[in-house]
């Protein structure tokens, strides 16, 4: 049975993004953090990162306002995004493995400023929280995705709605730009790497005087790679700063050189491999080179070649494998794909210092293998006998005839899987809040929590609806709902959260959407009041027809002429005036 957690302070933020007075119902659902592969490759003769990999979905729907009398009422899924945590001892990396919509929230009959912004809140808000939630003191932690356009991720046939949406893959990648930006300005921009006699200065003062304010704050920085595109292209899809003055929080390169555990090994240990993820089916297309592939080190996800030095023979340095990345389908297809990272920086002291406990561990050990050298080589001092670490007895072998003695079993209470459905049961079996490889307090985790067969089958259940009409979505929202509440033996485990964000619509009485016309040259009308103390008032005949005032009848200047004499007139032929006649000079 699923165990339930109680505090969700997720909806708290949703809450403060969604537009006022709207309702949505979340449905949240995730696994406790459990082993898996390495992200990262190891080195030739190096075993891979410890690494613990965390699932997390949340869906959203919407109850239509035509549909809000019906028993039960219409429901709607609307919204759909899929979550990986991988941890291990140095790093936290969140990666947004999908996102889909139904395009169903159209029937909620948003104006046209509110019209896409709750998938955008949604899903910026639930990433963001789970770095929050997931961020640990001194580890770096970093969100990463890869935007590329697709008609349908996670509700089949969804894309028959002619309501829905579908972003192209430029629109896509500057959508999620949008959407993670924020997540950096939370942060403050990272500063430039300062001389290390400065560093020491700093980092002696604050020994000797004990103040801790020259620790940095944590830094936040955005990372966008386009295969194939220049970087003043690939400028186009980063958000802008905020005024021309401030720093820019993007830059068009990657950061997996600071990420990779080992960065002086081979390409090949310096790419994460995702699920679904263009970058690992290129790796293994490489891996194929080497000439140790079919052992078995290398067989397992992240193995590590026992008979070569991992460098493979087209590609030798990380630039040149985003060189030929721009050549693969996804990329070179007509579309383009955008990798993302958001790079979130702990603070760290002047001089980064090494791992303390083994050198701890070795220095005693070599300290006390100092001391007992030095006291047997001394005369005159009694040997003492070396302390080993105890045997272990062994059990004494029956040598003796006779019957087989009856040895009872011994049961465990805790770890019996009789009682399954007990809560202090299935408590007992999830991992510990935190370890040195993972953070896992229990207001982040889902209103259900799954082990990973179940979390699958949730989700092969949302893979098998239909979502292509209304009637059909509400069909499949029902069964979807039910399913997972079966698997995790609930009954209710939605959460219905109405919106409190204000969003200035438009006028009262104004058309939504009309679109505004612009006219210019229009003369003033003049104000009723001044036109009636200035202007008589219209004269309205008897039969019908409405007749200007005095006032309002603009008259025709008279232009005086001189009469043209009458023999001229009589002839026909026009005379000039007196005044128009232009008499010769005399000599």
């Amino acid at each position: 049975m699923a165990h339930i957690a109680t505090s969700q302070p997720l909806y708290r933020l949703l809450a403060e993004q969604l537009p006022k007075d709207v309702a949505f119902t979340f449905y949240h659902y995730s696994t406790p953090p459990s082993k898996s592969p390495a992200l990262f490759s190891a080195p030739p003769h190096k075993r891979s990162e410890q690494t613990f990999c965390e699932s997390h979905t949340l869906a959203a729907s919407i109850t239509p306002k035509d549909a809000a009398g019906s028993l039960p009422p219409e429901e709607l899924l609307i919204l759909a995004i899929e979550v990986l945590v991988y941890t291990t001892k140095h790093l936290t990396t969140i990666f947004v493995s999908k996102a889909d919509s139904t395009g169903y929230i159209s029937l909620l009959h948003l104006p046209r400023p509110q019209a896409g912004s709750p998938l955008k809140a949604i899903c910026g808000t639930f990433v963001s929280w789970l770095a929050r939630e997931r961020q640990r003191e001194g580890k770096t932690l970093v969100v990463s995705l890869f935007a590329r356009a697709q008609d349908q991720y996670l509700f089949p046939a969804s894309i028959e709605n002619k309501d829905k949406h579908v972003l192209d893959d430029r629109g896509l990648v500057k959508w999620w730009c949008r959407v993670l930006d924020p997540i950096v300005r939370e942060y403050k921009a990272e500063k430039e790497q300062e001389p290390l006699t400065e560093r020491l200065a700093k980092r002696e003062q604050a020994a000797v005087t004990g103040d801790a304010s020259s620790k940095s704050e944590c830094t936040a920085k955005g990372y966008l790679v386009i295969p194939g595109f220049e970087p003043y292209d690939t400028l186009r899809y980063i958000p802008p700063p905020p005024s021309p003055t401030a720093p820019r929080r993007w830059a068009t390169t990657h950061p997996l050189l600071q990420l990779a555990p080992h960065p002086g090994a081979p390409p090949r240990c310096l790419v994460p491999h995702f699920p679904d993820d263009p970058k690992a089916r290129f790796l293994d297309e490489l891996d194929e080179e080497l000439p140790d592939r079919g052992t078995d080190a290398m067989l397992k996800e992240g193995g590590t070649p026992s008979r070569s030095n991992g460098q493979w023979k087209s590609v030798k340095t990380l630039d040149q494998f985003w060189d030929f990345m721009a050549f693969r389908q996804e990329c070179s297809s007509g579309r383009i794909v955008g990798f993302i990272w958001i790079v979130i920086t702990p603070p760290k002291p002047s001089i980064p210092d090494e791992d303390e406990e083994p050198s701890q561990a070795f220095s005693s050990v070599s300290q006390n293998d100092s001391q007992s050298t030095t006291i047997s080589s001394l005369p005159g001092t009694p040997k003492k006998k070396m302390r080993t670490a105890p045997k272990r007895r062994r059990r004494k072998v029956n040598t003796e005839y006779g019957p087989i003695p009856l040895i009872l079993p011994r049961i465990k209470s805790s770890s019996s899987t009789l009682s399954t459905t007990s809560s202090g049961s299935s408590s007992s079996k999830l991992p510990p809040e935190s370890s040195a490889y993972f953070t896992w307090p229990p207001s982040s985790r889902g209103t259900v929590v799954f082990p990973a067969k179940d979390y699958n089958r949730a989700h092969e259940v949302l893979l098998q609806q239909n979502f292509a009409t209304r009637t059909a979505a509400a069909r499949s929202t029902k069964r979807w709902k039910e399913e997972v509440a079966v698997l995790g033996g609930v009954e209710g485990w939605s959460r219905t959260v109405i919106g409190k964000k204000e969003v200035a619509g438009p006028a009262p009485g104004a058309t939504i959407g009309a679109t505004p016309v612009s006219i210019i040259g229009v003369r003033k009308k003049r104000k009723p009041d001044d036109a009636a103390a200035t202007e008589p008032a219209e004269v309205k005949p008897t039969d019908g027809a409405q007749m200007l005032g005095a006032g309002l009848v603009r008259k025709k200047v008279k232009v005086e002429s001189t009469p043209a004499p009458k023999a001229s007139a009589a002839i026909g032929v026009n005379t000039l005036g007196a005044g128009l006649v232009r008499k010769k000079e005399k000599a």
